[in-house]
């Protein structure tokens, strides 16, 4: 049997674009193929029926993150328990997709209603380290960073240990997709070898079981 140190980890990817096979995507599909012994899936927002929250404070969470809306929140939850680790990339619009903005609020909701309802230690990724991307066509630094810090807070809600980079803004890749078009940002090879680097400290973490 192999040891931790060879076993192949599984990676689970989250694209926020409303957008099928757009860039961001297309960034994380590449970085993710690129990664040495990983068993990756992507998720992809746009293609998965998320609907908004309706706010149904009595019905929420009475069991630990089960929501009374039946839909593909239910494929994203059960992929992120399973998961050794998460990546998620999220283009700027203004400033999330609204796709993604749905997916984060239920989640947030179910996760507020579970930590009331039945206390802490119930997260499906509690401890698991994640993986931060944000794309935008510009390069903006300022539209990215906010983006990344939307996603920080998310990820620490749920208990996920953000992977730090040594460059600003710290918490994750702030890619340029050099262009609007789908599979623009594969020219730029900054944004792929950054994204893949992210890759590869979300494995070396996930190897490590979070030891320095």
């Amino acid at each position: 049997m192999r040891g931790l140190q060879e076993a192949v980890v599984k990676l689970l990817g989250i694209s926020g674009s409303n957008r099928e096979g757009g860039n961001s995507y297309s960034l994380l599909s590449t970085a993710l193929e690129r990664a040495p012994d990983v068993d990756a899936r992507v998720l992809q927002v746009a293609s998965l029926s998320i609907k908004p929250c309706e706010l149904c404070f009595g019905k929420c969470a009475q069991s630990p993150y089960a929501c009374v809306i039946r839909d593909d929140l239910e494929t994203v939850l059960d992929e992120m328990r399973s998961a050794d680790g998460v990546v998620i990339a999220c283009p700027f619009y203004f400033y999330v997709p609204s796709r993604f903005q749905a997916l984060l609020e239920r989640i947030s909701c179910l996760d507020y209603f579970t930590l009331k309802n039945h206390g802490e230690g119930h997260s499906p990724v509690v401890g698991k380290p994640c993986g931060l991307v944000s794309v935008s066509a510009s390069g903006s630094t300022f539209n990215v960073s906010q983006i990344l810090h939307h996603l920080q807070e998310f990820a620490l809600m749920l208990g996920m240990r953000v992977v730090t980079r040594p460059l600003w803004p710290y918490i994750g890749v702030p890619a340029s997709s050099g262009g609007m078009d789908a599979g623009a940002v594969l020219q730029e090879k900054g944004s792929v070898a950054q994204v893949s680097e992210l890759v590869d400290a979300l494995v070396t973490e996930v190897r490590s079981g979070g030891r320095a």
